[in-house]
């Protein structure tokens, strides 16, 4: 079986999260497999060529084995990032992440009350703090930031925001309607001429911050995305669920592995 996957994957390690984001592109769905069959997963797919594991969820933090599938990403040779929405970070995590050095995407969707608002929870104070801790241990941190309908002010705003920070890098996501966006694109959908005027808005600033602050657009519509499933199924996401392909399934005897003591318990962790 060879799917042909791309050097760099996403990887949902749990389907659990401590948010309730009415944009979600992978909202909880119940799948929380345990460190065991993550760990054969992440042969799997090194066996197929996959060098760069962009830990994601659900929320990646709360599944207490990442510490230990960082370092086993980092201990074959592979690379590692990880998207968070930043409201948990385990004191076991921050020296993976440093000695992995993993790139880590903080998500954060403007200020304070338009942030817990979208999120469905206090979490704006949490995610800040945390971005802060990050970049004070010296892992490269950047934000990601959804744009929904009426938040066209969110890209100045956080902006800003990311400058008096001294954050690098900036990525700007158009609101997508999938997951849980499927249910609420009626109050945060853009439509064809906001999204073109939003991404006008983005290259103007960007081209403003040059060498001050790499503001990216990425727009998950515009190209299928990679990703393995937190139920082991690989897929090439694409716009809407149903313009997704299911490329394979990784077996649960695909690479034989040798029993591995993990530190923590595959308890969620909130």
């Amino acid at each position: 079986m060879n799917p042909n996957l791309p050097p760099m994957i996403c990887f949902r390690v749990t389907r659990y999260c401590n948010a309730r984001c009415g944009f979600c592109l992978a909202p909880p769905d119940g799948a929380h497999p345990p460190a065991t069959v993550l760990m054969q997963r992440l042969d799997w797919l090194a066996h197929q060529g996959v060098r760069i594991i962009h830990f994601c969820g659900g929320e990646p933090t709360i599944h207490p084995a990442l510490p230990e599938l960082l370092a086993h990403v980092e201990s074959h040779g592979g690379g590692s990032r990880l998207t968070t929405n930043g409201i948990a970070l385990p004191e076991r995590l921050l020296p993976a992440l440093r000695s992995a050095r993993t790139q880590v995407k903080v998500s954060l969707h403007g200020d304070r009350a338009h942030h817990d608002a979208l999120v469905g929870r206090i979490a704006f104070d949490l995610a800040s703090e945390h971005l802060r801790c990050l970049l004070r241990a010296g892992i490269p941190a950047s934000v990601q930031t959804t744009i929904v309908a009426d938040g066209y002010w969110v890209l100045d705003w956080m902006a800003d925001f990311c400058l008096a920070e001294h954050v690098r890098q900036l990525s700007i996501l158009p609101f997508i309607p999938r997951g849980s966006g499927y249910r609420t694109q009626g109050e945060y959908g853009l439509t064809p001429q906001q999204r073109s005027a939003l991404r006008e808005s983005v290259r103007r600033k960007r081209r403003a911050l040059q060498g001050r602050l790499d503001i990216r657009w990425l727009d998950f519509s515009a190209r299928p995305l990679h990703v393995v499933e937190a139920d082991g199924r690989v897929v090439l996401e694409g716009a809407s669920e149903s313009m997704d392909t299911l490329l394979c399934t990784i077996p649960a005897d695909a690479v034989p592995r040798k029993r591995v003591a993990i530190q923590s318990s595959d308890r969620v962790m909130h």
